[in-house]
């Protein structure tokens, strides 16, 4: 929250595309730090924003559905044409099956025609392998698991795992300090794309606690592209 106050830390590193969970109404920006933005939520404190710069243009894809209100679909015109699919995955007292990464399974289930096209998919999921187990007794529609299976059949892949070479489950960067905690770390934020783009992939880092955890819990997950 409050990212006027942040964004500022992220403009060195001179983004195309900056994807942000918990971001307040553009409005609350007291300059225009972007060429476009995109923002969707129920409280202007804390929302899904996705920003552009250089020149990328972005727009709201036709496809979006408000049933899956925070799993946003965008296409993207810039050096190259693309679909981007932004996530804040939440939790859901009135459908438990469909809190977090249940609600992630749905919707990229939903949206899966739009993998005939180039599609990245990035975001806070809110979710690791480690807890797919152990939901008997609350089940979800589909666990992080079925996700990597799903986006695997259209060759779509977590990049810091490809750029690793780790499975997942053992992440070695958290991208999440819950409560700031450098104690509890866990890794549940990501970037899928097809292996066509990672492949061009220059590289691939998440910050480290001490150089973002004045400003978040979160840590950024940054690609560079070629």
């Amino acid at each position: 929250m409050a990212f006027r106050k942040k964004y500022k830390q992220i403009l060195p590193f001179d983004p195309d595309l900056l994807i942000v969970s918990e971001c307040e109404h553009p409005d609350k920006f007291s300059d225009k730090f972007y060429d476009d933005v995109l923002w969707i939520g129920d409280n202007r404190n804390k929302g899904l924003g996705v920003f552009s710069f250089n020149d990328f243009e972005i727009a709201v894809h036709e496809s979006y559905c408000e049933n899956y209100r925070y799993v946003l679909p965008v296409t993207v015109n810039g050096s190259e044409v693309m679909n981007l699919i932004a996530i804040w995955s939440q939790n859901n007292t009135e459908d438990p099956r469909r809190r977090y990464i249940g609600e992630v399974w749905k919707s990229l289930n939903y949206y899966k025609d739009l993998f005939s096209f180039p599609t990245i998919i990035v975001g806070d999921f809110n979710w690791n392998v480690i807890w797919d187990q152990g939901n008997q007794k609350y089940p979800l529609y589909g666990t992080l698991t079925d996700v990597i299976n799903l986006l695997e059949q259209f060759d779509i892949f977590s990049m810091y795992h490809t750029f690793t070479n780790t499975e997942f489950g053992i992440e070695r960067e958290p991208t999440l300090y819950f409560r700031k905690n450098q104690k509890t770390p866990y890794h549940i934020d990501y970037i899928f794309a097809p292996a066509e783009i990672i492949n061009r992939g220059k590289s691939f880092s998440v910050g480290k606690y001490e150089d973002w955890i004045s400003l978040s819990d979160h840590m950024p997950l940054i690609a560079e592209l070629e």
